[in-house]
């Protein structure tokens, strides 16, 4: 598991100069912009999950309900407009720790996250701990259930108010598949409450005109602006296409030259596919299915419930957000801001999905190791 963290972190780093280097020219006139500053995220990324592979699980699930009030907190901050949590693009998903007037810090400038990204790290510990404590009598599955319900409702509309319903649905997710694990029977509840949740997220979905635009691009990308959504699809069409089987070769993609959006973050999967072809998302996709393979086994081996459940939780972190991401590059799924985790560019998902992973593999030492006879 640690090598292909390592493995997949590489790829990543380099993925990102790749895609960004004539932008980053282009914009501050050095073509390692993005690159270091991914590296730098990436080694704090490393040191906390080292820090965090070695500390005592008991104590993190002690501290889970602070951990994760605090992450809430942040999450109710952003919606105030204060200098610390500027409106981007119409939406407050940031937390700013050094707003203007405040001094800029060496070499860094200004420094903000992303609180929806921590609370799924915090979130996962304290839904992991919750329901590891939880008794096996009826009554107390009911109550499990309940607050369990509880607290994704509650975490996935303040995020879904930035607004970032992409963001809350990936929340959501992630809560229940550890509240499926934590109970065979629990599918049960989970069938009775899919016609609610299915409302709501219709209702929201089709409560904004830029969410039905997503739906409508996904269908038909030429029916919407040129300039928009529609325009974003196609460009990622004619990167992957481009890429044919072996691809352009390293550094030579032409879409990363201002015709491909977000061409570091979302969509830099489309680059991969430019530059090295099927055989490079292959074996990208490879190391992804490699990672969550792993860690269902670790899941599977683990004696601690606690354990297990903080294992399931960072994995299917992982995989929902790989599996949406992918989706919306091949057209199956809408475009979203969802980043593929450790490849695209972006303080925030990179540190705490390390740290995530920090967690995994401190748990993973609890795995039982079957003997080969």
């Amino acid at each position: 598991m640690v090598a292909l963290i390592i493995i997949l972190a590489a790829a990543g780093l380099g993925i990102v100069y790749e895609a960004s280097v004539a932008y980053a020219f282009r914009v501050f006139g050095d073509k390692y912009h993005f690159f270091f500053l991914q590296a730098g995220w990436m080694f704090l990324g490393f040191v906390g999950m080292l820090i965090l592979s070695k500390v005592s699980l008991g104590s993190i699930a002690k501290i889970s309900p602070w951990f994760f009030g605090i992450s809430i907190f942040f999450l109710l901050f952003v919606l105030i407009s204060t200098p610390f949590a500027p409106q981007v693009y119409g939406a407050r998903r940031w937390l700013i720790i050094n707003p203007s007037p405040l001094p800029e810090f060496p070499l860094l400038g200004r420094i903000g996250f992303q609180p929806s990204e921590l609370v799924k790290l915090s979130g996962i510990i304290f839904v992991s701990a919750m329901l590891s404590s939880a008794k096996m009598d009826k009554s107390k599955k009911w109550v499990s259930a309940r607050n369990l319900f509880v607290v994704v409702l509650l975490v996935s509309a303040i995020v879904a108010a930035e607004p970032n319903f992409t963001t809350a649905f990936v929340i959501m997710l992630i809560f229940l598949s550890i509240y499926f694990i934590s109970d065979p029977y629990s599918i049960l509840y989970l069938i009775m409450s899919l016609p609610v949740i299915g409302i709501i997220v219709s209702v929201y979905i089709f409560s904004a005109e830029y969410r039905k635009a997503r739906i409508i691009a996904l269908i038909k990308p030429d029916s919407v602006d040129s300039t928009g959504l529609g325009y974003q699809i196609k460009q990622i069409m004619i990167a992957l296409g481009s890429g044919g089987f072996f691809g352009l070769g390293l550094g030579q993609s032409r879409q990363k030259y201002s015709y491909l959006p977000e061409v570091t973050a979302d969509s830099i999967f489309a680059i991969i596919g430019e530059e090295f072809g099927f055989i490079g998302t292959t074996l990208i996709l490879a190391l992804f299915v490699s990672i969550i393979w792993r860690g269902l086994l670790l899941a599977e081996r683990c004696k601690d419930k606690f354990n297990t459940l903080l294992i399931t939780g960072v994995t299917m972190w992982i995989a929902v957000q790989t599996l949406i991401n992918l989706g919306a590059m091949v057209r199956i799924l809408p475009i979203t801001g969802i980043p593929l985790p450790l490849i695209s560019y972006g303080g925030s998902s990179t540190v705490f999905i390390m740290w995530g992973l920090g967690l995994l593999l401190n748990a993973s030492r609890n795995v039982e190791v079957k003997e080969e006879k």
